[in-house]
């Protein structure tokens, strides 16, 4: 991305600044500040400016990728620390256009402005209701993709989630939100480099929540009564992996083979 000159970002130097591109670049720099590094605070007050500049009246005659859109520049701007309670209010009365991920966005940026409102728990219970459930976990499926807003239903799980771990992270139905989004990987990553940076924020979210890293633990697997492995999982191994075979000629061929 490039900065510049009204304080907004860009994907290129010759391309005008694009409040979505400048909502992230504010994002980062936040989080970047927050963790220590040198950000120029000019570089945080020019992308807050501009992006204050591409809010919308929330009114009803608004599309939803519009409003979908102002939910991620509300957020932006409360992550930065620099929030709009009048416009988030007004989004807040249209949440049932919103899309789910935009949902999502709104009932963090309404726990940003004030932990104890009780509105952000209202938007969890109303996306715990629209979550699908199948064999492979609880995820969220849209109406329709939002591709202008870049966002995919992986994009939209992963929001989702990050949501419930910030305002309700003992939810019980978050174990089969994790477990779908990490199944729907394809390989080391997520379809788009969108899925991936908020799939993984969130599953970062949840790993230091569920103590997933400083587990305690032993561990054992068995085909056929056969041990195939056995080891306890501690906080300095729980970064290595097992990898177990089976030749097909040593598996069962008349009955079932069952792995314990």
């Amino acid at each position: 991305a490039e900065r510049k000159v009204d304080g907004g970002w860009g994907w290129f130097v010759n391309e005008r600044s694009n409040p979505l591109v400048t909502a992230y670049a504010l994002i980062g720099l936040t989080e970047a500040q927050a963790q220590g590094f040198a950000v120029e605070p000019t570089l945080i007050s020019g992308a807050e400016r501009f992006v204050r500049t591409a809010l919308v009246a929330a009114n009803t005659g608004a599309s939803t990728p519009t409003l979908n859109r102002q939910a991620f520049l509300l957020y932006a701007l409360a992550y930065s620390g620099d929030a709009d309670v009048a416009r988030t209010s007004s989004l807040y009365e249209l949440r049932s256009r919103l899309s789910n991920y935009a949902q999502a966005l709104q009932a963090m940026t309404i726990h940003l402005i004030d932990s104890t409102d009780s509105r952000a728990q209202t938007i969890l219970s109303d996306l715990a209701g629209n979550a699908a459930l199948s064999a492979t976990g609880a995820h969220w499926a849209e109406v329709f993709a939002d591709s202008w807003n870049w966002n995919t239903n992986s994009r939209s799980t992963a929001l989702v989630l990050a949501a419930f771990m910030q305002i309700d992270p003992e939810n019980g139905l978050l174990p089969n939100v994790v477990r779908w989004l990490v199944s729907a990987r394809a390989g080391d990553a997520w379809e788009t480099t969108q899925e991936t940076a908020w799939s993984v924020m969130a599953l970062t979210d949840w790993m230091a929540a569920s103590g997933e890293l400083n587990p305690d633990y032993s561990y054992s697997a068995a085909l056929n009564g056969a041990t195939l492995t056995e080891g306890t999982a501690t906080s300095g191994s729980v970064k290595g992996t097992t990898a177990l075979k089976v030749a097909v000629a040593d598996m069962l061929l008349d009955q079932a083979n069952q792995l314990v």
